[in-house]
């Protein structure tokens, strides 16, 4: 690529040009030279598609080395039917015998994919991990297969290895006859899948629409079809208000559903789909799950999932997978059966029920029930299949005994995660739990007998008081230094460009230096002109030697001089032309004129021989010498220009590098004192403050360390100078004015970084800061050279007091002006110059830190302890209240909005509870559509209210844009209040204003991980359980009984970064539940987790709350796991509570029905079991298709009583001989689904996966 661009600018230089005229001149080679360009591009390309086949990179499966030399590559096979799918002689899943379902009949032979002994295994170094051992499986065409298993069981490789993103270690797979070890059927394999990855997949910067479209044509689709295709994929998924959004916009759950329309593209023949409901609230799943079943028939969908539910509903057929094996495979009422299926009795009851009587009631007709535990309005019961037939005369029992407090009662089935904890033996874990968990049940009262909730939780260590005060503060200032240490050691990028800056300043000293050395070994050098010029008789045998040519411009014969000049051994060539210098031939030429009887030499050089001139002028000089019969020969040497011993020499060296380092150095901090920007954006900042942090111990915390390395940098750059200055020597003043102004200026750089990222942490990254930073430097050099040659004072007492870079700056120009002119005379006037721009840094430090106190008052988020140092008080919102009552309020809600008044005004501190929100309103602005300037406003929350009681959680539920984390964010002070009153209890057992004598620290577990990437699992829990006042004696214990209780001993030394979704949310409830916090405010906490890490944080969150007078409040998309831990659930819709109650209380006020699953043993009695339903539940409503299942809906009017319908069910078994029934109460989601779709989109304007984005309101000091 350079030979071309070389040549035409050796033609531009001579003056010659590159045009068509001299392309096909030999001598340029020109039109050779773009000749091989073109190749090269050609090659280059062949190139590329070669190592993309054979190094495809981490996704994608290698070719051989070979591939293109095979006829098979080029020649396509041909295949009679490739679609055909003759059954195996063995079922690779025969291999499990009772651990698979037997495929029904309608489904046999049409098995679309075929997996038989797949492995595979990553090698890292000597360690070697088997994701897949074994697996074989057979998936069938028009059902919904479910791949379930715990983290880093190997359903994400299962489904790459299938999607060709990976190639299995042995084994072989088929899709549809068409084998994955063949690069042809490889390439058919990919025409007929839609794949949707684990992360999401799209295009930043273009829109939904334009992603749609891009992948549309990436897939083939013809283009006339693109269009309509994208608008049918933009109306199944309901993204069409967002089609013209950039996707790098879009919450997480809306490029979910994006990628799922980027798979669905083309209507592939299979489907592969990684937990693609991810992220999206229930409503949004649901739509997603009609919209797959709809798809199902003639289809393979093949999708995994960490919601037991999602499984249960939406997939035919489950597979589980543990530790890279299959463990057993087949539909939901198998494996229930299978894996010990029992039903769950929820027994509403008054606040005068007596629990041991109704435990003893249910005994009575079931002597195997097993008590799970009990709220204060609702009891729980295990009831045994085996005694299902017992169950009419136990609800008759039930509806008798109405007087004892009984309000209602259900009763659901046992779910599939029941069985996925089964499968994980989570027995054992039980077992470990309780060891870990300390003290048995027995020890905490009778309040909450609960046998899957392991005791009290001793979170405490050895019952020593919390650290406070100044105490806490320096604890809080070591822990925030040694953080932002372990930040800048791991940080390869950072460290990385302090060390390219550092390069950048060493490479011209040393070069420099290396130029002195290189000086003092060169000896002088002789100029010969033999090093130019040909010697008589010889040719040319190199381009760099030429003859010297002679102009003869006198008009006679200069025979004697040419005679003189061959006299030195010189090949002479003679002219008379003008045009000398037209033709460069020549490395150097004489021009002899003749002037009144005297000649005049004229010497011409070529522009390339530097030394050339001396040697003509030398030549003359020998050939005049000569004429005067002189036998003496003049020789020339060539010296350095300057001694390296002249001190005037090294003042200027040092004056220069001492500027170039000072431009330089301003752009070093930013790379290591910008941890603010990281720390905001990951949200640990705010984290921090929940926990309890003093602003100030945050700001020490980061100097301590960013000052120290500060000084380290600028001193060594120092000493490198004058250590390799060694001529100059320095008066003791200057030195002593340098290393004040040098201390100073560090402190004050590194403040001035800090408040460039309070104020600018939402914007640039560092890289830009460090180049600003830099071209201000220099601008500000410029500025003060320009005025040097005027009285500079005045410039330097603006720049000294106003600029932060420039006090070294101007220090050290003073000092070099002093020390270069005179270095023992100091006068009066230069010396208080000096003094300015040496304290000017001192005093810049001071302004700084009052500055970053005001921006944390003005700008930062609400403290909860106040700041001994910054003297920051927690603030008291004043939002005004809201009493009046909204229309149609549910009597519930009225009901609590009363008690809400009643807790706070109750004289009693015992009766108040631990959290109340009064009458909570968030308002906020946008921009009204068709308009620039005008704003319209929206209520996030109308006047929410309700209080959580002693020991109580309080489930958050409600679709995306309900305002739920908006609740949240006020609740922790993170976003003001428009209206309203937050009240917690304090650690003193008082209840007040957040804002005014909140508790030291919340516990709080957001829905974003605030991890730093890249901290240990350790040293995260280390460093909170510091800022939380823990003592250090306390802290190991502490930290030690959570991490076995959460199961987390594996991944202490792993970095947030190398951990799978589930295990950071177990890291972050850890975080939030370390050093025993009185509230809990848990967002989503365990998005991500496998069933069992679930049951661990649920486990883990009831007993805490056991132990001590403390309350949570929980927000979640999982139904199951507000069944599992609420006591109550509130029901946001639009920013409305509309619905308050225990879970069981609100399945009877809102559930539409029962659910009813039979089991089929003979299909072709399905008919007469269909209408044997029918005379049952009259207005019944088949749910599923596949006579081997029955599923249907009943209406409640039909199942009540209970007793009766178990009754009519039993009867129907011994007359229809079905194999087995389920009769269950509608969960918690449906409940959940049909309040959703109350939300008015009209009135809030956002979609359902709408993410949002609060300022912080301005408040007065």
């Amino acid at each position: 690529l350079l030979c071309p661009f070389f040549q035409v600018f050796h033609l531009e230089k001579y003056g010659m040009g590159f045009s068509f005229s001299n392309l096909m001149e030999d001598s340029y080679f020109l039109f050779s030279t773009y000749i091989m360009l073109v190749f090269d591009s050609a090659l280059y390309m062949l190139l590329a598609m070669y190592f993309d086949k054979v190094l495809p990179g981490k996704y994608g499966i290698p070719d051989p080395p070979f591939f293109c030399l095979k006829p098979s590559y080029w020649v396509q096979s041909r295949r009679g039917s490739t679609r055909e799918m003759p059954r195996a002689s063995v079922s690779p899943e025969e291999l499990l015998s009772d651990d698979v379902e037997p495929v029904p009949p309608e489904f046999m032979e049409k098995e679309a994919i075929r997996l038989h002994n797949i492995k595979k295994a990553y090698k890292k170094k000597d360690k070697k991990t088997e994701a897949l051992r074994g697996l074989s499986l057979n998936i069938y065409e028009g059902q919904i297969t479910a791949l379930l298993g715990h983290s880093g069981a190997g359903k994400t490789t299962l489904l790459n290895v299938l999607s060709g993103l990976t190639f299995p270690s042995e084994g072989s797979a088929t899709i549809y006859n068409y084998k994955l070890s063949e690069i042809r059927d490889r390439e058919e394999i990919r025409e007929m899948i839609g794949i949707c990855p684990q992360f999401n997949v799209q295009f930043e910067v273009l829109t939904v629409k334009e992603n749609l479209k891009t992948f549309a044509e990436v897939k083939g689709i013809k283009s006339k079809e693109v269009e309509r295709e994208v608008r049918n994929i933009l109306e199944l998924l309901d993204i069409g208000n967002i089609q013209d959004t950039q996707a790098e916009k879009l919450s997480g759950g809306q490029k979910r559903k994006l990628s799922i329309g980027i798979a669905m593209l083309g209507n592939p023949q299979v489907l592969f789909l990684d937990e693609p409901t991810a992220g999206l609230d229930p409503l949004s799943r649901h739509k997603v799950w009609s919209l797959l079943k709809e798809l199902r028939a003639g289809r393979v969908i093949l999708f995994s999932t960490q919601f037991m539910d999602e499984a249960d509903i939406l997939a035919d057929r489950k597979a589980f997978i543990s530790h890279g094996r299959l463990k057993c495979v087949g539909s939901s009422l198998f494996l229930k059966k299978k894996w010990g299926i029992c039903y769950h009795l929820r027994i509403h009851v008054s606040e005068s029920c007596d629990l041991e009587s109704v435990t003893s009631l249910v005994k009575r007709y079931i002597p195997d029930v097993i008590f799970s535990g009990h709220s204060q309005y609702e009891l729980r019961y295990q009831l045994p299949l085996e005694n299902v037939n017992k169950f009419p005369d136990l609800f008759s029992g039930l509806d008798s005994c109405s007087d004892q407090g009984i309000i209602n009662y259900g009763v659901s089935m046992t779910t599939l995660e029941d069985v996925f904890l089964r499968l994980e033996e989570e027995a054992t874990v039980d077992e470990e739990d309780e060891h870990v968990l300390g003290e048995e049940r027995a020890e905490a009262g009778p309040r909450r007998p609960d046998k899957t909730e392991p005791g009290s939780l001793l979170l405490s260590g050895s019952g020593k008081a919390a650290v406070v005060g100044l105490a806490l503060w320096r604890q809080q200032v070591s822990a925030m230094a040694w953080v932002h240490f372990l930040k800048l050691r791991s940080s390869v990028k950072n460290l990385r460009s302090i060390l390219l800056l550092y390069v950048v300043f060493l490479l011209p000293l040393v070069l420099q230096l290396s130029l002195v050395a290189a000086w003092q070994s060169v000896s002088a050098w002789e100029l010969s002109s033999a090093r130019y010029f040909l010697p008589r008789g010889k040719r040319a045998w190199s381009e760099t030697t030429t003859s010297l040519l002679v102009h003869n411009n006198t008009g006679t014969d200069i025979e004697d001089f040419i005679h003189m000049l061959e006299s030195q051994d010189l090949t002479v060539e003679i002219t008379s032309e003008e045009n000398t210098t037209e033709e460069l031939k020549h490395n150097g030429a004489i021009k002899v004129s003749h002037k009144d009887q005297s000649y005049r030499f004229t010497v011409l050089c070529h522009m390339e021989t530097v030394n050339c001139f001396p040697v003509l002028v030398n030549i003359i000089s020998n050939a005049l010498l000569r004429a005067l019969n002189s036998t003496a020969h003049i020789r020339i040497w060539s010296h350095p220009f300057f001694s390296i011993d002249n001190p005037q020499f090294w003042d200027y060296f040092v004056s220069f590098y001492l500027f170039y380092m000072l431009l330089l150095f301003p752009g070093f901090p930013p790379h290591f004192a910008m941890g603010y920007m990281q720390d905001y954006k990951v949200g640990a900042r705010a984290q921090l403050g929940v926990s309890g942090l003093f602003p100030s111990a945050y700001w020490c915390g980061q100097a301590l360390v960013d000052i120290p390395l500060c000084w380290l940098l600028l001193f060594s750059m120092f000493g490198l100078q004058f250590a390799l200055s060694t001529k100059v020597s320095w008066h003791a003043d200057i030195l002593f004015l340098l290393i004040t102004g040098a201390l100073g200026y560090g402190i004050s750089i590194v403040l001035f970084i800090y408040v460039i990222s309070f104020i600018f942490r939402k914007g640039w990254n560092c890289d830009f800061w460090s180049f600003i930073l830099i071209v201000v430097s220099i601008w500000l050099e410029n500025v003060l050279v320009m005025d040097l040659s005027t009285d500079g004072r005045v410039t330097l007492y603006i720049l000294s007091l106003l600029t932060p870079m420039y006090p070294l700056l101007g220090v050290t120009i003073s000092c070099l002006q002093i020390f270069i002119e005179d270095a023992r005379l100091l006068d009066v006037t230069s010396k208080n110059d000096v003094l300015i721009a040496v304290f000017a840094p001192y005093i810049h430090s001071v302004g700084f830190i009052f500055l970053l106190r005001y921006l944390e008052i003005k700008y930062g988020r609400a403290v909860l302890r106040k700041d001994p140092i910054f003297r920051i008080s927690p603030r008291r919102e004043s939002g005004h209240q809201h009493p009046e009552e909204l229309e149609e309020e549910d009597e519930d809600v009225k009901a609590e909005r009363a008690a809400v008044r009643n807790a706070i005004a109750a004289p009693s501190q015992e009766e108040k509870s631990v959290i109340i929100v009064s009458n909570l309103c968030k308002e906020y602005k946008t921009k009204q559509a068709g308009s620039v300037f005008k704003k319209k406003k929206k209520m996030a929350t109308k006047n929410v209210s309700f209080c959580v009681k002693k020991g109580e959680v309080l489930g958050l539920l409600g679709p995306n844009g309900a305002g739920k984390s908006t609740a949240m964010k006020m609740i922790t002070g993170e976003t003001t209040l428009t209206a309203g009153q937050v009240l917690m209890k304090r650690g003193d057992g008082a209840t007040s204003h957040l804002q005014d004598h909140a508790p030291a620290f919340l516990g709080y577990c957001p829905q974003e991980d605030p991890l730093w990437p890249d901290l240990t699992v350790l040293q995260h829990l280390q460093v909170y359980a510091a800022v939380k006042g823990v003592s250090k004696e306390d802290t190991a214990a502490a930290v030690n009984r959570i991490v076995h209780a959460l199961q987390l001993q594996d991944y202490l030394k792993k970095k947030p970064r190398k951990l799978s979704a589930g295990i950071t949310r177990k890291l972050c409830f850890a975080v939030c539940m370390l050093g025993n916090p009185a509230v809990l405010l848990l967002d989503e906490p365990s998005t991500g987790m496998d069933p069992n890490g679930q049951r661990c944080v649920w486990k883990m969150l009831r007993a805490a709350l056991q132990t001590k007078e403390s309350g949570a409040i929980l927000s979640t998309h999982y139904m199951e796991e507000a069944e599992a831990v609420c006591d109550r659930v509130a029901i946001l819709v639009s920013g409305q509570l509309r619905c308050i109650g225990s879970i069981q209380y609100l399945k009877n006020k809102f559930g539409k029905g029962y659910l009813l699953e039979i089991k089929v043993k003979d299909p072709e009695r399905a008919d007469l079991l269909h209408a044997e339903i029918l005379r049952i539940f009259p207005s019944a409503a088949r749910q599923e298709r596949f006579p081997s299942l029955l599923v249907y809906k009943v209406p409640m009017e039909d199942a009540l009583p209970l007793s009766q319908s178990f009754s009519k069910l039993e009867e129907a078994k011994r007359k229809c001989n079905f194999e087995d029934y389920s009769f269950s109460l509608n969960t918690l989601a449906q409940v959940f689904l049909e309040l959703s779709r109350e939300q008015e989109k009209d009135n809030f304007d956002l979609s359902l996966d709408g993410a949002f984005e609060w300022k912080q309101l301005q408040q007065e000091d």
